[in-house]
């Protein structure tokens, strides 16, 4: 049944097959009495094509009828059997096909699966040497972190040490950067002082004093005064009766004024050379006892190793801070004491009323400690901490060390020298240090009075001992 569906379904045509006749099967038993006519039956062939077979009209009657019928049915075998066959080899090529395909599919297949398997055990692989290196990398780190905090507790012992050292050789904990910020702000309290005794000037005395102490400053800031006018010119001499007043002191000439601005800045200079003199020029401090065998020791020293030379000087520093003794404190603490008294005392030329209470010598005192303490600082450092010298008058203006004051060129001459630069020098590295520069007055031109002494004294010279009168910037350590 099977294999006549499959017929069927390859050959749809075949369900047209029909009979000869459209007439009864009884009309074959009477063909004798029908007339004879041409009859024609329709086959199909192998192809399922109608195959028409004339049929005789002679040939009649059940023989040919039975015969007709069993070829028929040999042809309609023969038929199935070449397409039964037919599509025994379709079947047979469709399932040869599938078999082919399947195991090319399996093929394809397996080659996959070999692939991916493959892959996977590659990425498998790699995966297990990124977590060895990663096991390896987290072991060394776990090492190198352990290596790490043990350096670091070290690196506090070292520097724990270090600061126990340097705290036992430095007479206090301050270093370049404290120092140059005090130097600042004792310069500024300084000015802030001399500004502040304005109120009790008196310009007459101040003046007179200024002029005898420093004679110089007739020559700078008086010159214009004492050139005669064109109004004075025509003015009668004085008679001699009036020469007698003059020189017996009795005389209403107006004495010479120097300008508020001037004294000021005299006032500084003054208590700058002061605490310069008596404190940061010292060999170790203000009233030690041993400031002279030090300095001629130090120098001996340093000679033959600069090293031993700051080091000695360091701890000198520090022993004078901290175990001085009731003597040697007592002479500082005298010393500091008859240096406040002594400004004062210089003082009162100018500001009569300086002494009246006890806020200007509070002032002064605390400005003395602060320079006292400071000078401990620069002297506890490993290079040298020191105020340069400058010579006036000779001395040519430079931006790097110096600035102008105020009412002056920042050019020229330097004339006077109101404080000094601290310079921090070392030797061994140019970047390591720094200079705070010195408050000058500059002047372009040379009085005439100054030009004739100094060719006079120069003349008075021999010629190896005569020096130029301008020279670059000079500023050397005292």
């Amino acid at each position: 049944m099977f294999i006549l569906s499959l017929f069927f379904y390859y050959n749809p045509n075949i369900s047209k097959m029909a009979p000869a006749s459209t007439t009864d099967s009884d009309s074959y038993s009477s063909s004798t009495t029908q007339p004879t006519e041409m009859s024609t039956m329709e086959y199909y062939d192998m192809k399922g094509e109608i195959m028409v077979i004339p049929q005789s009209p002679h040939h009649g009657g059940t023989r040919r009828r039975d015969s007709d019928t069993d070829s028929d049915k040999d042809l309609v075998i023969t038929s199935l059997t070449e397409s039964l066959q037919i599509h025994k080899e379709i079947l047979e090529r469709l399932n040869t096909e599938k078999e082919v395909f399947i195991a090319d599919l399996r093929k394809e297949r397996d080659e996959e699966q070999h692939s991916i398997q493959k892959e996977k055990e590659e990425a498998q692989s790699a995966l297990e040497a990124q977590l060895d290196q990663y096991r390896r990398l987290e072991t060394a780190y776990s090492s190198l972190v352990k290596e790490l905090e043990a350096k670091k507790e070290e690196y506090k012992r070292m520097e724990s040490s270090f600061y126990a050292h340097v705290k036992s050789i430095r007479p206090t904990d301050d270093d370049l950067s404290t120092i140059q910020y005090e130097i600042t702000h004792l310069a500024n309290q300084m000015n802030n002082f001399c500004m502040g005794l304005k109120s009790k000037m008196d310009r007459s005395g101040g003046s007179e004093y200024i002029l005898e102490r420093w004679p110089m400053t007739r020559a700078y800031f008086l010159q214009s005064s004492q050139q005669p006018s064109s109004d004075n010119s025509n003015k009668p001499k004085p008679s001699s009766e009036e020469d007698d007043n003059t020189t017996t002191g009795t005389s209403t000439i107006e004495q010479p004024r120097l300008e508020t601005w001037i004294i000021t800045m005299f006032t500084e200079k003054l208590v700058t050379e002061a605490l310069t003199k008596d404190i940061f020029d010292q060999p170790i401090h203000i009233g030690v006892s041993v400031n002279e065998t030090f300095k001629q020791l130090n120098t001996w020293i340093d000679e033959r190793n600069t090293d031993w030379a700051s080091r000695l000087r360091q701890q000198v520093s520090a022993l004078v801070v901290r175990q001085a003794g009731e003597k040697e404190q007592a002479a500082i603490d005298q010393s500091l004491h008859s240096l406040v008294d002594r400004l004062l005392d210089e003082l009162c030329h100018i500001y009569p009323r300086v002494k009246d209470g006890p806020q200007q010598r509070k002032k002064l005192e605390a400005i003395c400690a602060r320079a006292a303490k400071l000078n401990l600082a620069m002297k506890g450092q490993d290079i040298r901490v020191f105020c340069g010298s400058i010579e006036e008058g000779v001395a040519l203006f430079d931006s790097t060390t110096m600035k102008p004051m105020t009412k002056c060129e920042p050019e020229g001459t330097v004339v006077f020298v109101v404080s000094p630069p601290f310079i921090a020098l070392d030797p061994k590295d140019e970047d390591h240090g720094f200079v705070i520069p010195a408050k000058v007055y500059c002047t372009l031109n040379t009085p005439p009075s100054i030009i004739s002494a100094t060719t006079a004294l120069s003349s008075s010279l021999l010629p190896s001992q005569q020096q130029p009168l301008s020279s670059p910037s000079i500023v050397s350590e005292k």
